[in-house]
């Protein structure tokens, strides 16, 4: 999250001390260890978020993902079915050989590639255009931000957001990881989120995940 280097470090102490649970994990999965999301399973979210989406997840759910990774691991392994678009080549070649690895056959992750360039135009891309409508239980909101491309590119995650609103099924959820990006994101979505700000797996620092859920 955004500050200065003192209120992070402020933010990271307040963190421990109120979920002091969540520290041997934390301590885990430090990136001092080298070790990425993908590596240990774990979706980049704050602790808090994946503790409750854990518990809330039901056998025989379906996952939509926008942007692959830990939590691809993660949803593969308590789900029926995750389906995943990428928009970066070499990625989406390491997400799928990580599945592989671990025979996780539950899994389609889709590479509908696209760069900067094109990102103003996002409606039209491919990757905003698989999420099937009523047929997953949990949407991510998790890949390309495009604050790098100017203008429209920032929007990309509350577009995303926009299209997991309409489509998810009721009851379900719909996860906003970086929400401290997006202050939109509320107005967007309809329904006010479990804010979860805290720490996370393989990060020095406290980030936030929103959690909405649509009954």
């Amino acid at each position: 999250m955004d500050g200065t280097s003192s209120q992070r470090a402020w933010r990271l102490c307040k963190a421990l001390v109120q979920r002091p649970r969540f520290i041997p994990g934390y301590l885990a999965h430090l990136p001092l260890w080298k070790r990425a999301p993908l590596d240990v399973g774990l979706p980049w979210f704050s602790y808090g978020a994946i503790d409750y989406i854990a518990r809330w997840m039901r056998p025989g759910q379906k996952v939509f993902e926008y942007g692959s990774g830990g939590s691809t691991v993660f949803f593969a392994r308590r789900a029926q079915r995750v389906v995943s678009v990428e928009n970066e080549a070499e990625w989406q070649r390491m997400v799928s050989a990580r599945l592989a690895q671990l025979g996780l056959t539950n899994v389609d992750c889709q590479l509908h590639a696209f760069g900067d360039a094109e990102a103003g135009n996002y409606g039209s891309l491919p990757y905003f255009n698989v999420l099937t409508p009523n047929t997953y239980d949990i949407i991510i909101v998790d890949g390309f931000c495009g604050y790098g491309t100017g203008g429209k590119g920032g929007q990309l995650r509350p577009y995303a957001l926009a299209q997991a609103r309409a489509a998810v099924k009721r009851p379900g959820l719909v996860v906003l990881d970086d929400a401290w990006m997006f202050p939109e994101a509320e107005a967007v979505a309809g329904v006010k989120p479990h804010l979860f700000q805290g720490i996370g797996p393989c990060r020095y620092g406290v980030t936030s995940t929103a959690v909405f859920r649509f009954d």
